[in-house]
């Protein structure tokens, strides 16, 4: 076949696809305008929600910063905050009951959103501030139900520290543990193993609880903590031996 006659083959079998096309189209118009109008809707949809919940996380990064602004807020003549901006109040109580209503509105109102997960915590540490030590434990319970993040971390080890407030050593001892075990916590271990020694040692569990103190001398052998440890491990020591 010459060349010429092969060109003319192409350009032929072109028109008929265009052709066929065409009739395609005309026959399925409507449904195809149809779909396209379908996309346009949906793409404007995602599109007004992507703005909208820009725009609310911003709302609420907002109101978290305001909330936080009174947690730190200063109390009486405290004067480590002068020169700032952050709000003075009369008791420590005043201050946290204002901070828990601020931050309970944006954990009700943007439980959806990250500032919203942050303000859940600072709910359980308003609530601890207050002494409201079951509010404080039901708060960060929900807050371990997310994801295994730096706050579900610093939930976990202040929820072992109301438990342990509450006399619920048992309880404050798993937390502890678990904690000590995971591979991904990137809180500090020896904190950790010094605090699990302490409940332990509340719970009348001696024997457990220096070992613990000695196993955290042993492995963190630069803490801060290590003179503490120490002292409670001697005296656990000589209890015995009396």
């Amino acid at each position: 076949m010459k060349r010429s006659q092969r060109r003319d083959l192409k350009q032929d079998e072109f028109v008929s696809r265009v052709e066929l096309t065409v009739r395609w189209f005309i026959r399925n118009q409507k449904n195809v305008i149809n779909l396209a109008l379908l996309l346009v809707g949906a793409g404007l949809l995602l599109g007004g929600l992507y703005i909208h919940r820009a725009g609310q996380a911003k709302i609420a990064s907002a109101l978290l910063a305001e909330a936080l602004d009174q947690y730190h807020g200063s109390v009486g003549m405290d004067i480590s905050n002068a020169g700032s901006n952050l709000p003075n109040f009369a008791s420590g109580e005043q201050k946290y009951r204002a901070a828990l209503e601020s931050f309970k509105n944006i954990s009700i109102n943007y439980s959806s959103y990250e500032p919203g997960r942050h303000a859940t915590y600072y709910v359980a540490l308003c609530h601890s501030a207050l002494d409201q030590l079951d509010a404080a434990d039901a708060s960060l319970t929900l807050l371990r139900t997310g994801s295994r993040d730096l706050l579900y971390y610093l939930g976990s080890r202040t929820l072992a520290g109301v438990k342990a407030r509450k006399q619920d050593y048992a309880g404050a001892a798993e937390i502890y543990s678990v904690l000590i075990d995971d591979a991904a916590n990137p809180l500090p271990k020896d904190h950790l193993l010094f605090e699990l020694a302490k409940a332990e040692e509340r719970a009348g569990n001696v024997k457990q609880a220096r070992q613990l103190y000695e196993r955290m001398l042993a492995e963190h052998q630069d803490s801060q903590l290590r003179g503490d440890a120490m002292a409670r491990s001697e005296a656990l020591q000589y209890a015995a031996e009396s």
